[in-house]
């Protein structure tokens, strides 16, 4: 079972990285870069998003870093100094931000993302989750039931696994002690003790590994009321009032039905609202204590839409597949692409 687990994920993270090879709307625009150079910002799929006051950060495919100081509307690519794909990014601070990424990949800034640095830790596992409380207390998670968690703002990264082979794709913590992880299967694990121990909570849609059902959860949302929501495959949501009962709010999406069963990759929340990003370009929206989604049209082409983040002012963040970049200054009611061009041979991007 090892050996299928591992074919499985390697296949998954092989499939990944060929969608960004081959999927790229610049892919046939060979002439705009020297073949001699590469350029990650204008070839590779972005992965997440990140904003804090004025400053907004991607991540992505081989290492891609963009940078942007005035809340997305121009951005500079940075050397990340790893060629891993990043798949999460979080700031604390306009100062301070972690990426997680492949092969237990963690990176730092102290500068708000002008230079980045490797931090130490105890796996080589795929790292998909990431979240810091503060400028101290973090944890990662990722493939075999990967959990790492630090109280020294990444110096030092202890291994607190589950001991079960899953893939876990999102973590959030409330505060020092409460928080949950997500992943495969379905699964929804608990924790009151800062990540030292996990416990595994009632999931609606949880399948077992032998039923060869697929009801992967992707990511979380949570309300300073402790109110919860989790995302995942055909489009799932699953609410919780207080992160201890589960229950489907939308089994397959939202309306109109060529939205339903597009999976649904992140989520955020801008001021009485929650949004969610996905496949095929799938944006949808909910009022905060609301039950219904409905969704916005956003001009992402096909392209899957895998992170999405609100900051100052309500600007909204969303990126994707092929190089996708779509920006709003309106709490999210309309989203525009940000275009993406070289100023010079191998630099920024606006």
């Amino acid at each position: 079972m090892m050996l299928l687990r591992t074919v499985a994920i390697s296949s998954l993270f092989l499939a990944l990285f060929a969608w960004s090879l081959f999927s790229s709307p610049f892919a046939n625009h060979a002439d705009t870069v020297l073949s001699s150079e590469r350029e990650p910002a204008f070839h590779d799929n972005f992965y997440d998003v990140a904003m804090h006051g004025d400053l907004a950060w991607i991540v992505g495919y081989h290492g891609t870093i963009l940078r942007s100081q005035d809340q997305g509307v121009t951005w500079e690519l940075r050397q990340s100094g790893s060629t891993e794909a990043l798949f999460r990014v979080r700031a604390v601070s306009e100062n301070e931000g972690w990426v997680a990424g492949g092969y237990g990949t963690i990176l730092h800034t102290g500068d708000g993302g002008k230079s980045w640095h490797k931090q130490q830790t105890p796996t080589d596992e795929h790292l998909f989750g990431l979240d810091f409380i503060n400028e101290r207390q973090g944890w990662a998670v990722g493939s075999r039931g990967t959990i790492i968690s630090t109280d020294d703002g990444g110096a030092t990264w202890k291994d607190r696994s589950i001991g079960a082979d899953i893939i876990l794709n999102d973590v959030r913590f409330i505060d020092a002690r409460q928080g949950w992880a997500v992943g495969e299967f379905g699964r929804i694990y608990h924790t009151r003790d800062g990540g030292l121990s996990w416990t595994k909570q009632n999931s609606p849609i949880e399948v077992s590994f032998i039923s060869g059902a697929s009801r992967n959860l992707f990511r979380l949302l949570l309300s300073n009321s402790h109110a919860a929501w989790a995302f995942g495959l055909d489009g799932v949501v699953l609410t919780s009032p207080d992160g201890q009962k589960w229950e489907v709010a939308a089994q397959d999406g939202a309306s109109p039905a060529d939205l339903k069963r597009n999976h649904l990759f992140s989520a955020s929340s801008a001021g009485l609202k929650k949004f969610a990003v996905g496949e095929r370009g799938t944006v949808l929206v909910s009022q905060i204590d609301s039950r219904q989604w409905d969704a916005l049209s956003a001009p992402s082409l096909p392209s899957n839409l895998n992170g999405i983040a609100f900051g100052k002012e309500d600007t909204g963040l969303i990126v994707g597949n092929r190089g996708v970049i779509l920006r709003s200054d309106n709490a999210g009611r309309q989203w525009t692409p940000v275009q993406i061009a070289l100023t010079r041979p191998a630099t920024g991007v606006h």
